[in-house]
């Protein structure tokens, strides 16, 4: 048994309990209730890979997760500095990781973007293609309506109100904190709880940063405190020594502006 730690922009689950409803313009698409991000998840789609799209209110990433044909040739691993296209034209960095489900023991591709114009470029396309020096090049017909990226950013107005961020403000920011580095990177098995892991116990840790004009980290505590305390300890104990590219304003002048995080605490048997 080991630990593994995944990295992830954070939304709040309580939007979920207001949403039991598919988007309007598919029948396809459901949210996910069991995960505490904004995800629109994607069910038998016809002549396509399932999708399953996560967004991160208060954040750039998107990460998708596609469910690959059972004669997909890829090779299994965690790929960074990867390419992602769709068909569009337009091609943006991303993280790749290629996995089986524990689930039903499918493989899966994950994608995960910083780029803030790519959650736009999903909106309509009929492939993507992806990407990297160590892998075959794959390209994937999805289906992808542009209602569905209208939902998602609806959900992540409606959370970043709950948590006291103003996102007119905080999507009129020129540029918001970015990380220097790999935030995943930053996290080993080392990190996870003790007793925590003695108990087979995972959880997410929904871990807020406060960035200061010079790029480091001024405050981190949980958005939920108290819910998984000993995980919160572990996400800030990491986080709080990241540095990072301050937001900036319309003027061009850095400016303090709040960051959050998903740190998903899971153990690999």
């Amino acid at each position: 048994m080991g630990a593994s730690l995944m990295v992830a922009m954070l939304v709040s689950v309580a939007f979920f309990a207001q949403a039991s409803a598919a988007p309007a313009s598919s029948q396809t698409w459901e949210w996910d209730s069991k995960v505490p991000i904004c995800t629109l998840k994607q069910h038998n789609p016809v002549d396509a890979a399932a999708v399953t799209i996560e967004r991160t209110p208060g954040g750039e990433e998107t990460e998708l997760k596609i469910t690959l044909p059972a004669d997909a040739k890829i090779r299994s691993g965690h790929f960074l500095d990867a390419t992602i296209r769709t068909d569009s034209g337009r091609s943006f960095a991303a993280d790749l990781g290629v996995g089986t489900r524990r689930a039903d023991g499918k493989l899966e591709l994950y994608v995960d973007s910083p780029d803030p114009a790519f959650i736009e470029n999903l909106a309509g396309t009929a492939w993507l293609e992806v990407s990297q020096l160590k892998i075959k090049t794959v390209r994937l017909p999805i289906h992808i309506p542009a209602k569905v990226v209208t939902t998602l950013r609806d959900c992540e107005d409606t959370t970043m109100r709950d948590w006291g961020i103003d996102p007119v403000a905080w999507r009129g920011l020129q540029s918001r904190p970015l990380p220097v580095g790999h935030i995943r990177e930053r996290f080993t098995a080392l990190d996870y709880p003790t007793q925590q892991l003695a108990r087979n116990v995972e959880a997410d840790a929904v871990t807020r940063l406060d960035i200061a004009v010079d790029g480091t980290v001024a405050k981190c505590g949980a958005v939920t405190p108290g819910l998984s305390r000993d995980f919160e300890l572990a996400s800030c104990e990491v986080l709080k020594g990241a540095k990072f590219r301050p937001a900036i304003d319309a003027s061009g002048r850095p400016v303090p502006a709040p960051i959050v995080y998903d740190v998903r605490f899971r153990i690999d048997n």
